[in-house]
């Protein structure tokens, strides 16, 4: 993802897979996520590997929130309240507006929206559970992880073999890993929870100077 304010883009197009009613109530909870990705190929130091936090509220509300990026001079902020979103640098004090065209709408929140494979791009964050439950993954017992015992969901999907260790009760994600080709890389999640709905985190960015987007 690093720095690229088209690739947060691309992670907040809506696709159409579930109608959403906009005179509905607002929920009552969203979900809180804050990960960190490793691998081999990913610098301790750099940009990729820093934390990232994200919200999401059923279909139409996802918020990422990036740490700063100073080499490329981007600290990203990227809000949906469909059907409109927002892709907020505020380094700069910028944002680009958009609306998404429908008729269907759907906020994303990939962990591996490079994946070749539809399907396994398709795992995202706040709904890992029931992605791996919905391709028929099984429990299994895991390895002791940060002194924690877990259980483990493995799926072979194209070229990608996926594992979803998670603990505690109610279980919760404390990693998800990806081996594709000689190429591994994981998320370590050290924040997982349900919180009330916010609708400001979901709300046009304040003080921030806002480009409309060409439909």
């Amino acid at each position: 993802m690093g720095g690229d304010m088209t690739t947060l883009l691309l992670l907040f197009i809506a696709s159409a897979r579930s109608v959403l009613s906009f005179s509905q109530d607002p929920p009552k909870q969203m979900t809180k996520v804050v990960v960190q990705l490793q691998g081999p190929e990913i610098p301790a130091e750099s940009f990729a590997a820093k934390p990232k936090t994200m919200y999401r509220a059923g279909g139409r509300y996802c918020r990422m929130e990036e740490e700063p990026d100073t080499k490329n001079g981007i600290h990203g902020l990227a809000v949906t309240n469909e059907p409109d979103f927002w892709m907020t640098n505020l380094m700069t004090k910028t944002a680009r507006h958009g609306v998404d065209p429908g008729p269907t709408f759907n906020c994303h929140l990939p962990l591996f929206a490079d994946d070749p494979d539809k399907e396994a791009a398709g795992l995202e964050f706040g709904l890992e559970m029931e992605w791996f439950q919905s391709k028929g993954a099984k429990p299994q017992e895991g390895p002791v992880l940060q002194t924690r015992k877990t259980t483990l969901y493995e799926l072979e999907i194209g070229g990608s073999k996926l594992a979803l260790f998670t603990y505690g009760t109610p279980e919760r994600p404390l990693s998800v890993g990806r081996v594709r080709g000689e190429k591994g890389e994981i998320y370590w999640y050290s924040g997982y929870g349900q919180l009330p709905f916010d609708a400001k985190l979901f709300a046009k960015p304040e003080g921030v100077k806002i480009e409309e987007m060409k439909p």
